[in-house]
């Protein structure tokens, strides 16, 4: 198993970890104000995380832009999401939200041109019919 896979299974066991958590979350909370203790202990680890690697801070005002953008982004989507969780059903949440993959895939081929092999691409296709069914 490469470095990706291994991380990625990692980010898929911790996600899920998150959004039952979430769930739990805004059934005793606002979803917004879930939002702000998820991302304040998120960003604790993140900072203990570079603090750890030793590392240097790298400053380079495009990239980092872009991660700004990206945490604009990510915080509209997390309080979106967490709504979602708080009005229904965590698994039909989950399952709609977690189609950003398709769009980064997308995104992906059309602007860093990737490519997708026919299985990737029929896993995709599988997975757009699998929220299709889930949100019924």
């Amino acid at each position: 198993m490469g470095k990706t896979v291994t991380f990625a299974v990692g980010a898929m066991a911790l996600y899920t970890g998150w959004a039952f958590l979430a769930k739990l979350a805004t059934n005793g909370i606002p979803a917004e104000q879930a939002v702000v203790y998820t991302y304040a202990a998120g960003i604790g680890v993140a900072l203990t995380y570079v603090a750890a690697s030793g590392d240097a801070v790298v400053r380079a005002p495009g990239s980092i832009g872009i991660a700004l953008a990206a945490g604009l982004f990510l915080g509209a989507g997390t309080i979106s999401y967490y709504l979602a969780l708080g009005s229904g059903s965590a698994a039909i949440g989950t399952a709609i939200s977690g189609m950003y993959i398709l769009g980064t895939a997308v995104l992906a081929i059309v602007f860093l041109d990737e490519s997708l092999t026919v299985s990737q691409l029929a896993g995709l296709g599988f997975a757009v019919v699998a929220v299709v069914l889930l949100s019924r």
